[in-house]
């Protein structure tokens, strides 16, 4: 959805800075990686086996997942915010000590850049230069396939990797080898319900079918196929296990986190054809969407899975039962990363909008 900007003069936003020691320090700092070496790396979380108790194991590697997600996109938001203000910054003439983060505070990087530029475009603005933008700003979809693997770790009764049986049969695709019955992107060597591109000596299918074929696929096979699935995927609705709240709310964010989103879109004119103007709008067209990007898609759109996250690991430690010394130390680890995170992404938000908000672009 396309929102217009006013031609305007650009108001002061008071920064409001969520301030607090970071103990972090790369992903997940010396500390937590000790507690917990799960929470770092790339591994495959969901197959961990953190705790003897098989409940507790769902609910702690699950978490785990959401709580390294998390931290992921909390950094790559400040860091993406904090390039597209320090550009500007750079564009409109400051200097990198000007730029610099004072303190290591979660956001400070991204804070200290974004609150100099637009502290900078304020002094523009004020010398009667008025601009125009316009946002279409980033829509994004969850990672249904994500969220039915995590779903699958949670039921310990089911291969974490059982992702047919988690979809709903008219959103599941994947290379089938067997019989597929459904539509087939490829070769279909069968019998075609539409039209086929080609016929063997007995009528049967051996090109492209338009419409379902129930035969072997040489491609991607949708709905069904009697035999064996490979790389299966959701395209749509997924049918969830039944499990238990803390794992159902982890694996919900965790598929948020990793959402696939569209850019962000933005126009920007001018109304002076002065050398200020021009370097300003210049500068704006180049890294508003990045800027934007990081506040909505990567900020404001999780606000609600982060506080789900943080939720979980207050609640993990009352429900988990024994989860053993290191199922403990992992949730008190993963716990701490994600207060940090999302301290981080209140702060970038913040910072973002300070420069989003002075030219007509924040999303609110």
């Amino acid at each position: 959805m396309k929102r217009t900007g006013n031609w305007l003069s650009v108001f002061g936003l008071a920064v409001v800075a969520m301030g607090a020691p970071s103990c972090q320090g790369g992903r997940f700092g010396g500390l937590g990686g000790l507690a917990c070496p799960y929470l770092v790396g790339e591994g495959n979380l969901l197959s961990a086996q953190i705790s003897a108790n098989a409940r507790a194991n769902a609910k702690i590697r699950t978490f785990l997942v959401a709580v390294r997600d998390l931290n992921h996109v909390s950094m790559q938001m400040e860091a993406q915010a904090a390039k597209a203000c320090s550009n500007i910054g750079r564009d409109l003439g400051l200097t990198e000590a000007q730029l610099a983060p004072r303190g290591n505070n979660p956001g400070a990087l991204a804070q200290s850049a974004c609150n100099a530029a637009a502290m900078q475009i304020d002094g523009i603005m004020r010398q009667g230069i008025q601009i125009r933008v316009q946002v279409t700003p980033p829509q994004c979809q969850a990672n249904i396939s994500a969220k039915a693997s995590c779903d699958a770790a949670c039921n310990v009764e089911i291969d974490p990797g059982e992702i047919v049986a988690r979809c709903e049969p008219a959103y599941l695709s994947g290379t089938c080898q067997g019989r597929c019955s459904g539509q087939c992107e490829g070769t279909c060597q069968g019998q075609c319900q539409g039209t086929c591109t080609a016929h063997d000596a007995q009528g049967n299918c051996v090109g492209q079918c338009q419409g379902t074929c129930s035969g072997t696929c040489g491609g991607t096979c949708h709905v069904q196929c009697d035999g064996q699935w490979q790389a299966p995927h959701c395209e749509g609705s997924v049918r969830p296990p039944s499990v238990d709240a803390e794992c159902n709310a982890s694996c919900s964010a965790h598929a948020d986190f990793n959402a696939s989103c569209t850019p962000a879109q933005v126009q920007v004119e001018g109304m002076q054809n002065v050398d200020l103007a021009m370097r300003l709008v210049a500068t704006l067209r180049a890294n508003l969407p990045g800027l934007l990007q990081a506040e909505i898609a990567l900020g404001r759109r999780l606000v609600g899975g982060v506080r789900t996250v943080v939720n979980v690991g207050v609640q993990l430690p009352r429900v988990v039962g024994d989860a053993g010394a290191e199922g403990m130390a992992c949730i008190a680890a993963a716990s701490s990363a994600s207060v940090q995170a999302s301290m981080r992404i209140n702060v970038t938000i913040r910072a973002s909008a300070s420069v989003t908000g002075r030219v007509g672009a924040s999303s609110g």
